[in-house]
């Protein structure tokens, strides 16, 4: 009896993009299984245990306060100070802790790679979900400074504006990763050089300081105000502080480079799918 092997794909073959994005939701079981074991485990080996995702960025936070605001005094002309930096501070480290694992998902995933067959899209988008995850954490942190740290501010009903921006980040997050991962799997040096295009990112997000101040130059605050990064920051604290609401202009923005960076990202992995169980030569 002939059998018949023209139905036949290889094990890892890439499959067609919709039926790749079916596939994807069809793992959607063990992308939260993953993401919520990873992050309950994540400080075991503490004492203080979950504290940590909060206490950390509340740490590092405290001492940007200290340089640039008391020492350097970048705080001149910025109302509440203090909120400003906790809310930079808190929202920048979101996109860029779920950047770098989101890139390295692949290169430190092959173990589940090479033993199951599932879309490998899983992987950064498990990273993701506990990034986000652990977010949580670090927003309600957010949102209990912004109110007992002098000068307090008051909750209103514009505060819910948060969560769609959140929302917004998450994808932009997500889409970062799977666009930079296949580059780190082929050149795992990338994993590197994307801390110095973090720093770089911080510095160019007005985290600490309003770029107004500094510059006057048209080219150099369409360049800021074009960093999704920065838009993040300052419609969360337009919201949170300052009692703004944002423009259509800066949704309109923000759902441009979220959506784009997500559907670059998304073609980009795919496209390289088959090559993600090869070993690097």
């Amino acid at each position: 009896m002939a059998f018949d092997s023209s139905d036949l794909k290889p094990v890892g073959a890439r499959p067609p993009l919709l039926d790749y994005l079916v596939s994807l939701w069809g793992a959607r079981h063990f992308v939260i299984y993953d993401a919520r074991v990873r992050l309950a485990v994540s400080q075991d080996h503490t004492v203080l245990g979950k504290v940590w995702l909060v206490l950390n960025p509340i740490l590092f936070g405290f001492t940007f306060y200290l340089i640039f605001g008391l020492l350097l005094q970048t705080n001149r002309g910025i109302e509440n100070f203090t909120g400003f930096i906790i809310i930079g501070f808190m929202m920048f480290f979101y996109t860029t802790r779920s950047f770098v694992a989101g890139a390295r998902s692949i290169a430190n995933g092959q173990n589940l790679i090479r033993g199951f067959s599932f879309p490998r899209a899983a992987l950064p988008l498990a990273i993701n979900v506990r990034q986000a995850l652990s977010q949580l954490y670090v927003l309600a942190a957010m949102f209990a400074l912004v109110l007992v740290v002098p000068p307090s501010e008051r909750v209103g009903l514009h505060w819910l504006l948060v969560i769609p921006i959140f929302l917004l980040q998450t994808v932009f997050n997500w889409g970062l990763g799977m666009l930079f991962a296949p580059l780190v799997h082929k050149i795992p040096d990338v994993g590197n050089i994307m801390a110095v295009v973090t720093r770089l990112w911080m510095y160019s997000s007005g985290l600490f300081y309003e770029p107004s101040r500094f510059t006057d130059n048209a080219t150099i605050l369409a360049l800021f105000h074009l960093n999704p990064l920065y838009q993040i920051l300052q419609m969360t604290r337009g919201v949170m502080l300052y009692d703004t609401l944002p423009s259509m202009e800066q949704w309109s923005l923000l759902v441009v480079w979220a959506g784009g960076v997500w559907l670059l990202g998304l073609i980009a992995f795919w496209r390289n799918e088959e090559s993600y169980a090869n070993e690097r030569r």
